[in-house]
This record gives C-alpha cells, sequence and structure tokens, in this order.
C-alpha cells in the first residue's frame, strides 16, 4: 500500500488515535479509586485547616477522624442544590459551608466559617480554583486569606456589598483585592455575596432548623 495515499494516512491516524485513547481511558479508570481518595484527603485537610483541628498525622485516616469527631455535617438540599454544612461540636461553635462559583477563568469552590451568630467570617479556605497562577490564583495565599479572620459582614448593606474585595480596605468588611487580578476578586466577592444571601436563607429555613435540633447528619 502506499504509505503516501490519504487512505493509508487516515487508517494510522485512526488506529494510532484508537490506540492512544484506549490507554488514556485504561489509566484513567484504573486510577479513579485513588483519585477519589487524594480528593477526599484534600477536603479533610482543608476542612481540618479552616477550623483548626488538631490531627493527629498526616494520613487519610487522621484528617478523616479529625473532621468527624470535631464537626458535625449537615448534607441539605434547597432549590436543587446541595448544601454542605459544618458545625463545630465544641469550642467555639463555628459554622461552615461549602460555597462554589466562577472565578475569571473557571470555578471557584472553597469553605467558608462563620461565628455562630453569622456576623464574622472566621476564615476562608480553597477547595478548588483555576485561576492564572501568580494572580487570580494567589486567592489562596495565605496573606490574602488571613485578611478574611474575624472580618464583619455588613447584613444591613445590598446584597453585593456585605463583604468588599478592593479598595484600601478601609471599612470592617473589606479587604484589599490581588494587584492584577482584578476580575478574580470581583468574581469572589460576587460569589461570596450570593452565597451568603443563599446561606442565610437556608439557615432560617423550617428544615435546616429541624435538621439542627435533630442533631442529625446525613454522610456526604
Amino acid at each position: 500500500m502506499n504509505k503516501k495515499s490519504p487512505v493509508y494516512i487516515i487508517g494510522f491516524m485512526v488506529v494510532l488515535s484508537a490506540v492512544f485513547g484506549a490507554g488514556v481511558s485504561l489509566v484513567h479508570y484504573a486510577t479513579q479509586d485513588i483519585m477519589a481518595q487524594n480528593d477526599l484527603l484534600k477536603r479533610n485537610r482543608t476542612i481540618a485547616r479552616a477550623f483548626g483541628l488538631a490531627v493527629d498525622g498526616e494520613s487519610a485516616e487522621a484528617y478523616q477522624e479529625a473532621v468527624e469527631e470535631n464537626l458535625r455535617l449537615i448534607a441539605i438540599e434547597r432549590q436543587g442544590m446541595t448544601w454542605y454544612v459544618y458545625i463545630e461540636k465544641k469550642v467555639s461553635g463555628n459554622i461552615g459551608f461549602i460555597f462554589n462559583g466562577i472565578g475569571f477563568w473557571d470555578k471557584i469552590s472553597g469553605l467558608l466559617v462563620l461565628s455562630p451568630d453569622l456576623s464574622q467570617v472566621q476564615e476562608i479556605q480553597i477547595l478548588d480554583q483555576k485561576e492564572t497562577p501568580g494572580l487570580g490564583a494567589r486567592i489562596e495565599e495565605p496573606w490574602f486569606r488571613e485578611q478574611f479572620k474575624e472580618l464583619d459582614i455588613a447584613w444591613q448593606q445590598p446584597i453585593d456589598r456585605r463583604i468588599i474585595i478592593g479598595g484600601g480596605a478601609e471599612a470592617e468588611n473589606q479587604v484589599e483585592a490581588i494587584t492584577g487580578a482584578t476580575q478574580t476578586s470581583l468574581a469572589l466577592m460576587q460569589t461570596l455575596n450570593q452565597q451568603l444571601q443563599e446561606f442565610r436563607a437556608l439557615y432560617d429555613s423550617p428544615e435546616f432548623q429541624s435538621e439542627l435540633q435533630e442533631g442529625t447528619a446525613r454522610p456526604e
């Protein structure tokens, strides 16, 4: 067969694509369990860090045990969305929820921890983001996250001004944005404010208060 003929070239490309495609699929399916375990470890490590939990070791089991012993999970559906809410069993009784939104490039998800009366942010941790390295991705850096500690939430303000990211951090509910990453900062601010509004509505709802009073938590 003429190796320069269109039929040969197309056939060769099809066979090559099938071989490599099958190889990639095989690796993907073979590593699914490992990837799931790594995702769970990352999630529990982030949760433990957000609540300042003491963890006995660095294993996945140690982080899982720390989360289960110190935090109570309520998973509840509302308006087509599942909320994952963590409540500290002892000490402060802080309450945190998983937030999800769209950044400048892709999805941003994290954990926002609030005081028991929902008046202040105690901690923010990022679970997943795909923003530009060195710019928007800096939302994960300690200097940025630490600005949120004991940050007042201006519930009396319009929804989009409850937390302000940008400017000179002159107000009690304001933090400095990331230089050169204005769009990521604005996107995160929009996500936090919108989800704070929705979370407070969830918190005040009869179904959530019922879960809270009954002391039952559904596993994730």
